[in-house]
């Protein structure tokens, strides 16, 4: 391979590599938008239901009984935990 040659392949994984941060950095913003619109959004409904402005608080916790799986997750709510699964066949 050519010096030029050499010179214009580490230029392009240079270029290739700056790119990459950059549209990461983009993916990452996005990221911890989207978790915080969750937390603001959140935090309304919840005080929300809690002061009886809105949605069934029952009905909410029925709702997330049935889509909180993490034992953390469910504690926050003072859901009960679920029985233990027996081990996924493969």
């Amino acid at each position: 391979m050519s010096e030029k040659l050499q010179k214009l392949e580490e230029r392009r994984a240079k270029i290739a590599a700056e790119i990459q941060k950059i549209k990461g950095r983009g993916v990452a913003a996005a990221r911890k938008a989207d978790t915080r619109r969750k937390i603001i959004l959140g935090s309304l409904v919840w005080g929300m239901v809690q002061r009886g402005e809105v949605v069934d608080k029952n009905g909410l916790l029925a709702a997330l009984d049935k889509s909180l799986f993490r034992p953390q997750d469910r504690a926050l709510f003072e859901l009960p935990p679920l029985p233990p699964q027996p081990p996924e066949r493969g």
